[in-house]
């Protein structure tokens, strides 16, 4: 049983590691990033920091592709073929 628990715990531990490293890269790439102004910047650290896990997720599922990204995406799949 305290095995259980202890394994419970350690899971618990674990996924609260993977969020939390997963909301300081989101907000990391939001404060790196140009392309934002003031409000759409304010509006996105106020979605991450009020609701971390989900926040985060959509974040980088809405977060837009900037130029220089898409130019690299670009070349690495000419070289691939």
């Amino acid at each position: 049983m305290v095995l259980a628990v202890g394994l419970w715990v350690f899971g618990l531990g674990l996924l609260g590691l993977l969020v939390a490293v997963l909301w300081v890269a989101a907000l990391v790439d939001l404060v790196r990033r140009d392309d934002l102004d003031r409000r759409q910047r304010f509006g996105w650290v106020l979605i991450i920091v009020l609701l971390p896990l989900v926040g985060s997720i959509a974040y980088f599922v809405r977060r837009p592709i900037l130029p220089e990204e898409r130019e690299k995406m670009i070349a690495a799949e000419t070289r691939r073929h």
